[in-house]
C-alpha cells in the first residue's frame, strides 16, 4: 500500500475510533437498568426478608456532575429485615438471597461478602449498560439492608 494509502486508512481508523467513543453508552441506558435492578431487587428483597406490609424507603436518588459533559447517577434504599432466630443467621440468610436476585439480573460478583457476624457487605456490577450495587446488611437491634446503587460517569 502506498504512503497515501497508508495515511487514508489512518484517517478512517482515527475518525472511527473518535466517532466511536460517542456511540459508547449514555447515562441515560446505565441509570435506566439502574431504576430497573433497584426496583425489581428491593421488591423481591421485601417479599423474602421483610414482614408483612414492610417497604423499601428510598434515602437518596441524585444525578452528580462529573465534568466534560458527563454525569452519575447513584441511589441509595433501604429495606427493613424481619428480625431471625439470630442476628447471625439473618445476615447469613439475606445475604444469599440477595446474591441470588442481583446476579439474576446479569450482575458479577465485584466484592466478595466480607464482615462478620451481625454486619455484612458485598458488591456486584455489570459491564453494559454498567451499573454497580453495594449491599450492606445489619442484624442488629434495626435489622436491615442498604442497598447503594451507582452509575460510571457517562456522557448525558
Amino acid at each position: 500500500m502506498s504512503t497515501a494509502g497508508f495515511g487514508l486508512l489512518g484517517g478512517f481508523i482515527g475518525t472511527a475510533l473518535i466517532t466511536g467513543c460517542a456511540w459508547g453508552p449514555a447515562l441515560s441506558e446505565s441509570s435506566d437498568r439502574l431504576e430497573a435492578d433497584a426496583s425489581h431487587v428491593l421488591r423481591d428483597g421485601a417479599e423474602r426478608l421483610s414482614g408483612p406490609g414492610a417497604r423499601p424507603r428510598t434515602l437518596s436518588d441524585r444525578t452528580d456532575p462529573c465534568g466534560d459533559g458527563r454525569a452519575r447517577r447513584t441511589l441509595r434504599a433501604e429495606l427493613p429485615l424481619r428480625p431471625g432466630p439470630s442476628p447471625v443467621v439473618l445476615v447469613d440468610q439475606a445475604t444469599g438471597i440477595m446474591l441470588g436476585l442481583i446476579s439474576d439480573r446479569d450482575y458479577r460478583l465485584a466484592e466478595p461478602p466480607r464482615g462478620k457476624g451481625e454486619h455484612r457487605s458485598f458488591a456486584m456490577t455489570r459491564d453494559n449498560p454498567a451499573v454497580t450495587f453495594t449491599v450492606r446488611l445489619e442484624g442488629n437491634r434495626r435489622p436491615r439492608m442498604t442497598l447503594d446503587g451507582a452509575t460510571p460517569c457517562l456522557p448525558d
